[in-house]
């Protein structure tokens, strides 16, 4: 049996990074056009995720959505256009600029459309493909009519989300919830045409549907709206925006219809729109979580950008806070160190979407120390320069759309709310060999012979006289998710690096049965690079656990 661990330096230089941000994932129509939407709603249909979400046409701060969009992507990473599967003008009652969420469904060799206008009514479009065309499902008919809810507000008939099960006697149930600041839950007949006489008085209306009440929520939040369903072994989940500005939270329950639990805050609101809506798959093994933002060159709560991250699930089912993120699933954030004092990285100062949409510019100053309160405002993502491709722009990961800005000769971390020219320009840099020899530096696109330069604690536009100060180290930053394990003819081998806050992390090696056949504390260095091997004495599968992080192997 054999052991070895070792911690090697993690400084990587990286001279030319140009990796592009998977977040936001829709971006463009089939013409390369931009686009903007948001409430999305995905579904799995063999190995194909389609997403559909409201197309936002607004010039003004406004709702004008006239249609809802479809993509799919096989992978995740790459998605594909599949253009207008339903408009807000194919159902004859409402707006035709109101296409507001909705959710797609198979049943019985058909594909429903879930949809509303506002809070006019609730209805269903019908298809024999999942791209559509679909088609008014009720000629005209409303599923629900506004007037048999008369909650605590009058826009509370939005945003449904259907679940289909069968109960433990094997009897179907096909339920639909939806609601602002109320939320309904009702059943649906199997031709998907009404909602079923529940309180058997010969009649569909507001007695046959139920309110659902979330327990134990917090006096500083509230339901809000875009109810989504999700089931992970025998608990269900809601996933919905709470309060105002929008975060998204969760619930749980044993059962569809309720009571649910609060679980928790899983999202903040957002730095760039006022609103957010949640939908959740599994695919692949993997569960993910989509999103809104309005985090696209002149994005806001009315021009929406969506995205996507992998959600994960501790060991009692519970959720943790997690941030949006421009990075994605495919995407490298870094940090950014100066040469002249490395143990130190720049960040943003945190700031969050407590203004209004039209308050712009809003973001922050950018600072360089060894310490943040939040130490995602340390991590930032090199691209393709906003306003010449050939130079870079540098993004805040967890400030999607904000960017390092030379703001009237200040350094300020801005969203590009104008998606001018200028403001593009005012966004990029010339990437440049280290001034003092090592690492870049950047140089600002619209004031020439000015660098990013670390002044103090903060980062400023100066002539670069201070070499050292001007030059930085460019070190990507991996999670402990992205820790690998693999097994060949010499162990099992476990690496990667640690990004936690512990400085003693166990690490343990267990077989088959459970036994614990390897262990010991790693303690975390400097370098924080993992390289771990383990030689079992017979084949079979292990399980290596290293802190949070847990994969099986066989060998």
């Amino acid at each position: 049996m054999k052991r070895v661990l070792a911690f090697v330096m993690a400084f990587m230089m990286l001279f030319a990074i140009s990796v592009s941000a998977n977040n936001p994932i829709v971006k463009e129509d089939g013409n390369g056009n931009r686009i903007y939407a948001g409430d999305p709603a995905a579904i799995v249909v063999d190995d194909t995720v389609y997403l559909f979400c409201g197309h936002d046409t607004s010039t003004t701060n406004s709702y004008y959505m006239p249609e809802w969009l479809c993509y799919s992507s096989k992978d995740m990473i790459n998605w594909k256009y599949e253009g207008v599967p339903m408009r807000a003008s194919d159902f004859s009652w409402g707006s035709a600029a109101d296409a507001w969420a909705g959710e797609v469904e198979y049943y019985k060799g058909k594909y429903y459309f879930f949809m509303c206008k506002n809070s006019t009514g609730i209805s269903v479009g019908v298809s024999d493909n999942i791209t559509g065309p679909y088609k008014d499902h009720l000629n005209g008919v409303k599923l629900v009519q506004p007037g048999w809810t008369r909650g605590k507000v009058g826009w509370d008939d939005i945003d449904p989300t259907v679940w289909i099960e069968n109960d433990e006697k094997g009897v179907e149930h096909r339920y639909i919830a939806w609601g602002n600041s109320n939320l309904y839950i009702a059943e649906l007949t199997e031709d998907m045409k009404s909602l079923v006489d529940l309180n058997g008085d010969g009649a569909v209306n507001g007695g046959d549907i139920t309110e659902i009440h979330i327990q134990d929520m917090p006096n500083t939040t509230a339901f809000t709206e875009a109810p989504w369903f999700y089931k992970r072994g025998d608990l269900y989940y809601i996933f919905f925006a709470n309060s105002w500005h929008e975060e998204l939270s969760y619930a749980t329950s044993k059962s569809v219809t309720g009571p649910y639990t609060y679980g928790g805050k899983i999202m903040e609101a957002g730095a760039s729109s006022n609103t957010n809506h949640p939908s959740v798959i599994d695919f692949k093994g993997k569960t993910y979580i989509f999103y809104h933002t309005g985090a696209m060159e002149n994005g806001s709560g009315y021009r929406r950008s969506i995205c996507v991250e992998e959600l994960k699930f501790n060991d009692d089912g519970s959720i943790d806070l997690f941030y949006e993120s421009s990075v994605g699933l495919d995407g490298t954030k870094v940090f950014i160190s100066p040469v002249s004092d490395p143990s130190k990285k720049i960040y943003h100062g945190y700031f969050s979407n407590t203004i209004e949409p039209t308050a712009y510019p809003a973001g922050s100053l950018v600072f360089c120390d060894d310490f943040t309160v939040n130490k995602a405002d340390f991590e930032w993502e090199i691209i393709p320069g906003r306003g010449n491709e050939e130079y870079v722009s540098i993004q805040a990961v967890n400030k999607m759309g904000y960017f390092i800005t030379n703001y009237n000769s200040h350094v300020k971390v801005l969203h590009d709310n104008d998606a001018t020219r200028e403001t593009a320009q005012s966004m990029t840099f010339i990437e440049r060999d280290g001034l003092c020899g090592e690492g870049v530096s950047y140089e600002s696109m619209t004031e020439k012979g000015m660098f990013l330069t670390v002044v103090g604690n903060r980062v400023q536009l100066t002539s670069g006289h201070d070499k050292e100060a001007s030059s930085f180290i460019i070190t990507e930053v991996n999670n402990p998710d992205k820790l690998t394990v693999s097994a060949d003819g010499d162990g099992i081998h476990l690496k990667g690096t640690y990004t936690g806050d512990k400085r003693n992390v166990l690490l343990y090696v267990k077989n088959e049965e459970g036994t614990i056949v390897d262990f010991k504390i790693v303690r975390i260095n400097e370098s924080r690079m993992l390289d771990y091997t383990f030689e079992p004495e017979k084949g079979g599968v292990y399980t290596v656990v290293f802190g949070t992080f847990s994969e099986n192997v066989e060998f």
